[in-house]
């Protein structure tokens, strides 16, 4: 069977100025915590939506697809081998978050809202360029560096 699996590798650390629904939305991402009334950090604004009736009707309703936890799988990963693991733990200063995870492209809508919000809020200053980890294809030996740059983090195919 083949696989749209990706390797993610994330080792950062966040400062303390996280607001409580911030919060509440990173530890859902994370396993750690039930799905929160607002998701703040924008990886629900792009979930797809499916008509309920005819789609050219203009009174036609749509449903939304509930929102996914990002980073919550836990124990034996399926295609990329070792463990899924996903950990946001407190320090003196804010938080250190580590994520490995199987992700599917169709995930990476999410994932880059996730980045985009993690490299604002990381407790790298804004100057210079710092590797954060990684996005490597479940069958490539080659990883793609993900690097924090002026508050932005890239994803390899940007």
């Amino acid at each position: 069977m083949v696989a749209d699996s990706y390797e993610i590798l994330l080792a950062m650390d966040l400062r303390g100025d996280l607001t409580d629904d911030e919060l509440a939305e990173l530890r859902w991402h994370l396993g750690q915590g039930p799905l929160p009334e607002r998701l703040p950090i924008g990886t629900a604004e792009n979930l797809p939506a499916y008509p309920l009736g005819d789609p050219e009707d203009p009174d036609c309703e749509w449903e939304t697809a509930e929102p996914e936890p990002l980073f919550a799988q836990q124990g034996p990963a399926r295609h990329i081998g070792g463990a899924l693991v996903a950990v946001l733990a407190a320090r003196d200063t804010g938080w250190s978050l580590t994520v490995r995870q199987e992700l599917h492209p169709d995930e990476f809508s999410s994932l880059r809202a996730i980045l985009d919000w993690l490299g604002r809020h990381s407790a790298h200053g804004p100057d210079g360029e710092h590797y954060l980890g990684h996005l490597r294809f479940h069958e490539s030996t080659e990883p793609a560096p993900l690097v924090l740059s002026n508050g932005t983090v890239a994803l390899p195919e940007d």
